[in-house]
């Protein structure tokens, strides 16, 4: 499934907070600019606040979302392998794989010791960060004010963790998942566990204000994820609407691109098998998988 067409876009420079951890400083400015990042009331909802999030991680060192990864392995490696051809490249390379909302989910961990070692990762809360920074230790890419000392790939600009061509490292960050700072078309694959859930969520009872927040960050995936990339979201809470999310993503690109949808569905959240003879109700939760177009 996996292949690439590398598209190169500038994106603004990031900042090294008072944590030594990457933020965005379009994070900060664009949730008092724009009405539809801004965080929500604290009655309203929890979800979207960045304060919750921080108090959240500092509560809970270890927290696993819907499923731990030798879970979700067998359906990942499947779509996913371990080493991947891209059309821009003859020799096979590791996947480059985004993991939103990181957490304190330490299973991700195991992920990374699987063999998915180009590996970025970011959360909305700095504490989230912390946790991951945390967990993952050496393994984490050191960060860097500038690139010009090594040959970077397209999703380390300026400012951030600088990752060697090739090298294995997690590049990790906080970010917001509707404004991500990736260059375009970086990522052969991306796995959410329960993210565009808390997204849609943070919405609260602004049902419309809900689905604009999930549908700007299915926007960003599309935008970041590489010609032939995949998607892998795993859902419980929220699995209608994180589908319709995706449908109206395609909807709007064939609307206004000339009839070109941006997803093809590979799974469609009902019961499957994989090859080896795992069936997916061993997850505690819906399996949804998109493919870039």
């Amino acid at each position: 499934l996996l292949s690439s067409a590398m598209r190169m876009s500038y994106k603004p420079p990031m900042m090294v907070d008072a944590f030594g951890l990457i933020a965005d400083r379009r994070l900060v400015s664009s949730l008092s600019s724009s009405p539809s990042l801004r965080e929500p009331d604290k009655d309203a909802s929890n979800f979207g606040r960045m304060e919750y999030w921080n108090e959240f991680y500092e509560g809970k060192d270890d927290f696993t979302w819907y499923s731990p990864w030798q879970d979700i392995e067998p359906f990942f490696s499947e779509l996913v392998p371990l080493a991947i051809h891209r059309e821009d490249s003859a020799a096979s390379t590791k996947p480059r794989i985004l993991l939103p909302g990181i957490g304190n989910d330490r299973s991700m961990v195991d992920m990374y010791d699987a063999g998915y070692t180009q590996m970025t990762a970011f959360d909305y809360a700095d504490e989230g960060v912390e946790c991951a920074r945390r967990f993952f230790g050496d393994r984490v890419l050191p960060h860097s004010s500038t690139n010009t000392d090594h040959d970077s790939d397209n999703c380390s600009p300026t400012n951030v963790p600088i990752r060697r061509d090739g090298e294995d490292g997690l590049d990790l960050r906080v970010a917001d998942a509707r404004d991500l700072p990736y260059e375009s078309s970086c990522f052969d694959a991306v796995l959410e566990k329960g993210t565009l859930d808390a997204i849609f969520l943070s919405g609260a009872k602004q049902k419309a204000l809900a689905r604009e927040h999930l549908d700007l960050s299915v926007e960003e995936l599309a935008r970041v994820v590489t010609k032939g990339g995949i998607v892998v979201s795993i859902s419980a809470a929220c699995a209608d609407d994180v589908q319709a999310s995706f449908e109206r993503c395609n909807n709007k690109a064939s609307e206004k691109e000339g009839g070109s949808p941006k997803w093809r569905v590979i799974r469609d959240g009902g019961f499957f098998m994989t090859d080896d003879g795992f069936t997916s109700n061993n997850v505690d939760a819906t399996i949804f998988v998109w493919e870039r177009i």
